[in-house]
Formats: C-alpha cells, sequence, structure tokens
C-alpha cells in the first residue's frame, strides 16, 4: 500500500484529506483539478499536515493534484455523491504490484442507476460515461430499469446467472410484494426443513463464479467491452453492487494487477456505503416480522464479508497462480487485450 494521500467529502463542499500513515514531515502543496486533463490547476494549499480538511464550492466532480519535493500526483474521491444511490465509486488510484496506478475518472462501480434522482443524474452526466456494464437479470431491468444518462452511453446486458446472490431474482413478485413475498419464503423453508443458510449460499456462489459456464461467458464479454479504446468512462453495476459487481470490479483491478489486499479493501468498501440503506432495509422487514430467525437471515442477503470476494480470488490463485492466468486460460482473453488494459487505464 503507498501512502498516498486520500480524499473524502464526509460533508458538502468539505474536502477531507488524509495518509494511511498520519505522519507528515514534508510540505505539500494541493491544486484544484476540474478534469484530469486540466493544465492550469489551481494551488488552494501549503500545509504539512497529514490530515487537513478544505471547503470548496464546486459544482463538478474534482480532481486533487497533490506535489511534493519527491513527487506529484493526482487523486479523487473514492465513493461520489450521486444523489439516490449508495454505492457509486471510482476504481482508480489503487497501486499495483509494478509500482503503478490505476487511472482516476475511468472505470466505476455502482448499485443500480434505477434509484438515481434528477440531480444525481445531472451529476453522472458530468463524468463522461460512454459505457455501462449491466449484470442484471431480464427480471431485474424489467422491474428496475436504469434512466437514461444521455444518447452516447452504450448498455451492455451480461448476465452472469448468478441469481442467487439477489433477492430480486431469487423471488420473483411485484415490487409491492418484493419483502413480504421473501420473508414468506423463508418462513416456509423453515417449516419444512429446507431452509439454508444464505452466507453459505453467497459463499458458494462466489467459488463458482470462477468455473460456473454462463458466468464466465458473461465477465469474459466484460472484460472485451472494458479493453475497447472508446469504452471509458465505464460503469458496471447490478442491484446493490456487492457480489456481481464485487466480482467483476475483482477481475479488472486483478488483470491490471492491484494486490490481493487492495482488492480486499475495494471490496470491503461497499459494507460502509450500504450501512444506513441495510439499515432501512432492515426497519422494514421489521414492520414485517419480529421473528430474530428470520431478521437474522435477511440480513444475510444484504451482508458483506471480505471471505466472500476472498473465496474467489483464493480459487483462482490456487487453480491458476494469478487473475490474469485465469482469465486468459478460462475466459479465453489474449495478452494483446490485457496490454491493451493495462496501457489504457494504468499510470506511472
Amino acid at each position: 500500500m503507498t501512502n498516498r494521500y486520500e480524499v473524502s467529502q464526509p460533508e458538502k463542499n468539505c474536502f477531507l484529506f488524509q495518509k494511511p500513515t498520519l505522519q507528515q514531515e514534508q510540505e505539500v502543496e494541493v491544486f484544484l483539478m476540474k478534469t484530469m486533463n486540466d493544465t492550469e490547476p489551481i494551488s488552494v494549499i501549503k500545509t504539512n499536515e497529514a490530515s487537513f480538511t478544505l471547503t470548496i464550492d464546486v459544482d463538478y466532480r474534482p480532481y486533487f493534484l497533490i506535489k511534493t519535493e519527491e513527487e506529484s500526483y493526482v487523486i479523487g474521491e473514492r465513493t461520489l455523491p450521486v444523489e439516490g444511490m449508495n454505492n457509486f465509486r471510482d476504481m482508480g488510484g489503487y497501486p499495483t504490484v509494478d509500482g503503478k496506478h490505476v487511472k482516476w475518472g475511468k472505470l466505476y462501480r455502482s448499485d443500480h442507476i434505477h434509484n438515481a434522482t434528477a440531480k444525481g443524474l445531472e451529476y453522472l452526466q458530468k463524468l463522461g460515461i460512454h459505457t455501462i456494464i449491466d449484470y442484471r437479470s431480464d427480471v431485474e431491468i424489467e422491474k428496475y430499469p436504469n434512466p437514461t444518462i444521455n444518447d452516447q452511453v452504450v448498455t451492455y446486458h451480461v448476465d452472469p446467472a448468478a441469481h442467487a446472490a439477489e433477492l430480486a431474482a431469487q423471488f420473483q413478485a411485484s415490487k409491492e410484494n418484493e419483502d413480504a413475498n421473501l420473508i414468506n419464503e423463508i418462513i416456509e423453508q423453515q417449516k419444512n426443513g429446507t431452509l439454508v443458510n444464505q452466507a453459505d449460499v453467497v459463499l458458494e456462489q462466489y467459488r463458482t463464479f470462477a468455473n460456473k459456464k454462463e458466468s464466465k461467458e458473461a465477465f469474459a464479454k466484460m472484460l472485451r467491452e472494458v479493453a475497447k479504446p472508446e469504452a471509458a468512462a465505464i460503469v458496471q453495476h447490478c442491484r446493490g453492487g456487492k457480489d456481481r459487481t464485487g466480482y467483476g470490479a475483482m477481475l479488472v483491478l486483478g488483470v491490471l494487477g492491484v494486490p490481493k489486499e487492495e482488492l480486499l479493501a475495494d471490496y470491503l468498501l461497499t459494507a460502509k456505503n450500504r450501512e444506513e440503506r441495510n439499515a432501512v432495509k432492515m426497519a422494514g422487514y421489521r414492520k414485517l416480522t419480529d421473528d430474530p430467525s428470520v431478521l437474522d437471515h435477511l440480513y444475510s442477503f444484504i451482508d458483506t464479508k471480505s471471505e466472500f470476494i476472498e473465496a474467489s480470488i483464493d480459487a483462482i490463485i490456487d487453480n491458476y497462480n494469478s487473475i490474469e492466468n485465469y482469465v486468459k486460460q478460462e475466459l479465453g482473453i489474449s495478452q494483446e487485450i490485457i496490454d491493451t488494459m493495462k496501457e489504457l487505464y494504468l499510470e506511472e
């Protein structure tokens, strides 16, 4: 892990800068950038602090150029404030095993765009999105259609048939009856002794992502689309941005050379981002049942655990030694495609 600054926006227009190792011995100058290609960044602060805040009134997605005596680099927010969505994030900034970093503003992952408000869509329109990879099933898409960001965005539906990980795909009821239908199904399974631990089901799903035919076809198509020079900026998403998207994001970052500890860290940001959403979801469930065992089972549907994605990574590494070898041998991704992805999405 590098000791570069990270930036977040805990309050509107209030940007918090922090270093993983909170020791600062040299001066740093921070410049505001309107875009990643801004050739005239504006100096906003010089400081020796390892943690500080800046209040900047902006109506665009800002980037920040960080300069010290030894280096200069650009950073951006990881989780973006898209109104109506809770898990829209930039996959940029992660270090690779060979000392490079993933470019900001090129690769995004998110929950479904269905919930974006008009203001949220206005924000998304400023990100230069050209491609959407939608992992949802036809049923999910019909029930929760994405609004149009702009007419230039191309959407690819690549269903990995991983429906065990999502409520809507498991229990096909109307939106209004979805929660009640799910609870009734759990109670019925409890009565007849067929209820299984959902966390175990999800864990097994992550293990089989790597070898299930439909999953391999879906994620191979995703990688080929990501490798197209005209594709960026790209958003990949499912419903909650956790399971199918978590696996797809892991493959992209893994092919780029991001190490396992960073892949796990990226995955676990979903848990943090979904805390409020999960609390609201559980409050809704409690209005329909007070059975603690049913509530525990319901929470297992929306929980995010590092062992889920780790099961996929370990299954790949144990059998193929690397994610790059896996996508070549099992997904039919050529070395040329891999090299193109690295050229498109990595910087020194």
